[in-house]
């Protein structure tokens, strides 16, 4: 399976030395920001059709994320390589595509083309064989005599398997057989073929309800209660000498060539053909027993239907066919050709399984399997092994469509696979240019139950003890916490390998507030900071800036960079004080994108989403959050400029001026949720002029924007303008300065807390609580290192209200994790 130094099936010893080899300017290198431009990618291109994965990121996309955060050589990183096309773009980079160069260049980017050094990490070794398959180069003419030398080699010798005569005598090729599931009628416990009584052959469709050839009584598959067909058993032995018993199964029609197409029910020739191949006995067939798992024991009835090991999934000729084209590969001593064959061969591991639906109106009966479950339907399509490997049109399948594919691999692609754990990866402190990951989705996909079916014939296992998933098991579970703390344990890695103001872009699609959240704190605890977040638009395929906190089955786009040594030696050497928070702010700004593209307003130069990154960058590091939220936000007035309720370094604000003047675009509104928000609307309204009550009140109910029931309640417009703000001598509202903030903060916060504790008595869930108080709780008890505290609290809080509230989310998840250890 490996192809050193190249890829291994283990962790690669080459990597190292590897990286250390490469050769990158550190000199004259300008921050580029997050990437802000829309990406499309097409899931129609020879990449997606050379091999299926459960999940694969078009590399045209990662490409343009390559051209703006690297140079040419720079090393590249993907610790969830899956399909490896990481490695796909890394190498395209090398030549330039001149559509893309001019696209770029007329956006005002200059493209810097060359090729990236990919290094491809997995845990599963399925897919890290599935990366060299598409990134390491391949004799693309060798390949094809190969291939087509082992078609005739096999027919030659295993032909006769699939061979039939048609309905005038003449000698024909079998394309696919049908088989169909036999049950037994719940009337008179007659055999019923499912086939006979359901299928309709003018149409492709299946009837809902039929009656029973032997006593003529309604039956249906399910939905009928008594009239449901009974499961029938059958004993039968395996080519590799098992016995089992699993569900009834028999040949039902052949679909066949020679030179026209046309299909016949099988006759006692074709019979006695199965009946000799059940005699064989075959050598080099999968030994592979499926152990306990949630796809196979829980989800699926694969094991409660017989199939209880790999080798029972195939029918007898597919057993035989694979088992001796998988021992003649893996006899060619060529490396990379024997590399591309197993590639080419392992594609057939589902479609020529018991797998393969039988989808009489689709344009081809190849790999029909249903895409991440295990599911035996009860009508099945055996194809033989030249039928889907070659196809009925050799122009057009697979063994084609490979050697099309390799012809664009370059001689001189390098890049280096790995196979392992990513919280352990071969690589040196600060080794690493750029990282792009697409990690697993919480529950959305368990890649080590489905992989078992390629590694079982390959022999290698992924690790599933390590893998970053929510698992639904009910003998080995894994909740989102414990998908959450495997997260951030990788990402901590990434962070280690990853050089000082790099950055990292996350592909998520996300699935439930619960695994947005634990993704939000794994790469706050690594000590990542988002710099923006964009949303997929499904129906133009692009993305855009994500300006909703919660973002639910959406596809993520989340650009984050490691802070500078600089930020994170002033903030540790000072111990966290408040002084330290404006260098992390400053940094921060730095790296955030003056303005968006389309002019609208960068949401993450708000002041409560700077208090939100900044918050959590101290809480990663075990540090104690230096001011309330008020404070903060008062100190970002003294530090740094603001314009339309946004914050900038004192040299990007010229920048932005003069942007806003070129679009005319009036500034993004700044709604009112809650009572954070309030009090910056406030801030905001309030530094124009001194107002009183009667003049606020009719401004602000315009700007209310409070949806639902929300659990955090906002506090009376007159008591945040007492807790917040001062009177002058007519009565009329301002923002305080500086020399009187300190006393108002210190008897705000004493209000705040006294209403925190109100919130500790009590084990349901917290229905109702004020935001700002819970906060001010949560950073006084962070401070006392009262964890237990916070992770109790934590626990009774809506995940809804965590998902909004990154800050509070990310005490409640290390309070909890320390409580923990």
């Amino acid at each position: 399976m490996s192809s050193p130094p190249w890829h291994t099936a283990t962790e690669n010893p080459f990597v190292r030395s590897w990286v250390e080899g490469a050769h990158r300017s550190e000199s004259d290198r300008v921050d580029p920001g997050p990437y802000l431009a829309d990406v499309t990618g097409s899931k129609a291109s020879m990449w997606f059709k050379v091999h299926s994965y459960p999940t694969k990121v078009p590399p045209e996309i990662i490409q343009r994320l390559l051209l703006h955060y690297t140079e040419p050589g720079d090393v590249v990183l993907d610790g969830f390589a899956g399909s490896g096309m990481t490695g796909v773009a890394a190498t395209s980079c090398a030549k330039p595509d001149p559509k893309l160069d001019a696209e770029l260049r007329m956006r005002g980017q200059t493209p810097r083309w060359g090729a990236r050094r990919a290094v491809l990490n997995d845990l599963a070794p399925n897919a890290t064989f599935h990366g060299s398959g598409v990134n390491l180069p391949v004799d693309a003419a060798t390949f094809e005599r190969a291939a087509s030398a082992l078609l005739d080699r096999f027919n030659g010798e295993l032909g006769w398997m699939y061979r039939t005569t048609t309905t005038t005598g003449d000698e024909a090729t079998i394309d696919y057989t049908v088989w169909s599931e036999v049950f037994s009628c719940p009337h008179c416990g007659a055999a019923v073929v499912f086939y006979d009584g359901a299928f309709i052959p003018t149409t492709g469709a299946l009837r809902d309800d039929f009656p029973c050839s032997a006593c003529g009584a309604t039956v249906m598959k399910s939905g009928g209660g008594k009239a449901n067909l009974e499961r029938r058993r059958e004993t039968v032995r395996l080519l590799t000498g098992e016995v089992i018993e699993r569900i009834a199964l028999k040949p039902v029609r052949i679909h066949y060539r020679n030179q026209v197409i046309g299909n016949k029910a099988p006759d006692t020739d074709d019979l006695a053909v199965l009946s000799r191949v059940a005699a064989l006995s075959v050598a080099g067939a999968p030994t592979y027993v499926f152990p306990y798992r949630h796809m196979t024991h829980e989800r699926s009835s694969l094991v409660k239907q017989g199939f209880t090991s790999l080798a029972s999934l195939y029918p007898d000729r597919a057993l035989a066919a694979l088992s001796t084209l998988w021992q003649w590969v893996n006899a060619e001593p060529d490396l990379n050709l024997r590399r591309a064959l197993k590639f080419w061969v392992e594609q057939t591991f589902w479609g020529l399984s018991w797998m393969n639906r039988y989808k009489p109106t689709d344009h081809s009966q190849v790999n029909r399997n249903q895409s991440g479950v295990f599911y035996i339907a009860s009508l099945i399509s055996e194809c033989s092994p030249r039928y889907n490997l070659e196809g009925s049109q050799p122009n057009r399948g697979k063994r084609s469509t490979l050697t099309k594919l390799w012809k664009t691999v370059p001689a001189e692609a390098d890049v280096r696979i790995t196979t392992g754990d990513a919280t352990r990866l071969p690589l040196d402190d600060e080794s690493v240019d750029y990282i792009f990951v697409d990690p697993p989705f919480g529950a959305n996909i368990p890649y080590a139950d489905l992989a078992q079916v390629l590694e079982g014939w390959h022999g290698v296992h992924t690790e599933i003890e390590f893998e970053a998933i929510v698992d639904r098991s009910r003998r080995a579970p894994k909740s989102v916490d414990d998908y959450a703390d495997l997260l951030a344990a990788c990402f901590k890695e990434f962070s280690r390998v990853l050089k000082p103001s790099r950055w990292m872009t996350v592909e998520f699609s996300n699935s439930s507030n619960e695994v947005w959240a634990a993704l939000q704190n794994a790469l706050a605890s690594a000590g990542f900071v988002v710099a923006d977040t964009r949303l997929l638009d499904k129906q133009s395929a692009s993305y855009r800036q994500a300006t909703a906190v919660n973002a639910v089955d959406q596809d993520l786009m989340i650009s984050c960079y490691k802070p500078g040594t600089r930020t994170s030696s002033v903030v540790l050497a000072s111990g966290g004080a408040a002084s330290s928070v404006w260098e992390f702010v400053g940094e921060h700004l730095k790296h955030l994108p003056v303005y968006e593209q389309s002019g609208a307003a960068v949401r993450e130069r708000k002041a409560d989403r700077i208090y939100h990154r900044a918050v959590a960058y101290y809480v990663s590091l075990g540090l104690e959050v230096p001011l309330t939220a008020a404070e903060f936000y008062a100190g970002l007035d003294e530090h740094f400029n603001e314009r339309d309720a946004l914050y900038f370094r004192p040299e990007q604000v010229e920048e932005y001026e003069r942007k806003r003047l070129q679009l005319s675009a009036p500034a993004e509104a700044l709604f009112v949720t809650d009572e954070r928000s309030a009090v910056a609307w406030l801030r905001q309204h309030l530094k124009e002029k001194p107002q009183s009550m009667a003049e606020i009140q009719p401004a602000f109910l315009q700007e209310l924007q409070v949806a639902g029931d929300r659990p955090d309640q906002m506090p009376d417009l007159l008591e945040m303008l007492e807790d917040n703000f001062i009177r002058d001598e007519v009565g009329a509202w301002l923002v305080p300065d500086p020399a009187k903030l300190e006393h108002l903060q210190k008897m705000r916060e004493r209000s705040l807390l006294r209403a925190f504790e109100s919130y500790l008595s009590g084990t349901g869930q917290l229905q109702r609580f004020r935001g700002e108080a819970l906060q001010a709780g949560l950073k006084d008890r962070w401070a006392k290192k009262d964890y237990a505290t916070i992770a109790a609290l934590g626990k009774r809080l809506p995940t809804d209200y965590l998902v909004e509230n990154t800050a509070v989310m990310h005490y409640v998840r290390n309070a909890t994790a320390r409580v923990i250890r």
